[in-house]
């Protein structure tokens, strides 16, 4: 008896540090004669399709425009669809350049299982796919994000103290 279901990730469970851009955009895999297609790209990561065998948690060399070969780490796989991580994060010419070399791309091709996107959503997806790269959709840097938790942190406690004090003097 086959069981099917659709697993959906939550809102705001993205772990990725950077945003993806779509694209199509086929290379070379090392210095072998096999090519991949890269179906995503960011500064910290990539989703790959390749016919080739490649082993999860092992190196892989790549071929990309203003980047020349970068090595990045297989960190999941699905059947030829392979998820990888950059060693270096790459620069933002890098991407430029290989979002500028690649191919527009539908999105529903990009894995056979998926469902269709409604109409709706297909046309505004398109809309967001060519818009050219320009670095201000990043995260916070460390330093920010940090002084923003540890500033909240501060005022939320002197906020309890203070009603702790308040409160004691109404009852004495």
């Amino acid at each position: 008896m086959a069981i099917t279901a659709r697993l959906e990730q939550a809102k705001g469970l993205d772990r990725r540090t950077s945003a993806r851009r779509k694209i199509s955009f086929v290379t070379s895999l090392g210095t072998s004669r096999r090519y991949l297609t890269i179906h995503d790209l960011s500064s910290t990561g990539m989703l790959i399709e390749t016919a080739a065998k490649l082993p999860l948690f092992e190196p892989v060399q790549i071929d990309l425009p203003e980047a020349g070969s970068q090595q990045a780490i297989v960190v999941w796989t699905s059947g030829q669809f392979y998820g990888c991580e950059f060693q270096e994060r790459l620069s933002k010419a890098a991407i430029s350049a290989t979002l500028l070399r690649s191919k527009p791309r539908k999105a529903e091709k990009l894995l056979p299982e998926a469902q269709p996107v409604p109409r709706a959503r297909r046309v505004k997806a398109k809309a967001v796919e060519h818009q050219p790269y320009d670095g201000t959709d990043e995260k916070a840097s460390l330093t920010v994000r940090l002084r923003v938790i540890f500033g909240s942190a501060i005022l939320l406690w002197a906020l309890i103290i203070w009603a702790a004090r308040s409160l004691l003097k109404i009852i004495t």
